[in-house]
């Protein structure tokens, strides 16, 4: 896996200056360009572990709890309107079959 980050990079009076906008807020300094990025690597690294343990962290989340994720912020109206059984109407959405209620009406109409 490859990323790309912009480095800032500035010479002062009194050394060096940097900033990595994509990985942190924080501005490093230091008397050697050696120190500078010393910094950036702990920096850069730091970050990348942290969005592995994320990424990691939401592969082995049980599927409730990315359920349970997805309809945190849901209103009571917006979660009575969610159908009960998704997997009713399964053979529709896959095959294209007539909806389980449509099917039955119609059955009615023809008398079966």
């Amino acid at each position: 896996m490859s990323y790309k980050i912009n480095i800032s990079l500035e010479r002062k009076e009194s050394g060096y200056s940097a900033s990595c906008p994509e990985i942190t807020d924080r501005q490093f300094e230091g008397d050697s360009l050696d120190i500078i990025f010393a910094e950036l690597k702990k920096a850069i690294q730091f970050e990348l572990q942290t969005q592995e343990k994320k990424a990691s962290k939401k592969v082995n989340q049980p599927i409730w709890e990315v359920a349970q994720s997805l309809i945190k912020d849901m209103t009571e109206n917006e979660l009575n309107l969610l159908p009960t059984n998704e997997a009713e109407q399964h053979d529709h959405y896959i095959y294209g079959t007539p909806k389980q209620e449509e099917l039955e009406l119609f059955c009615k109409h023809i008398d079966l």
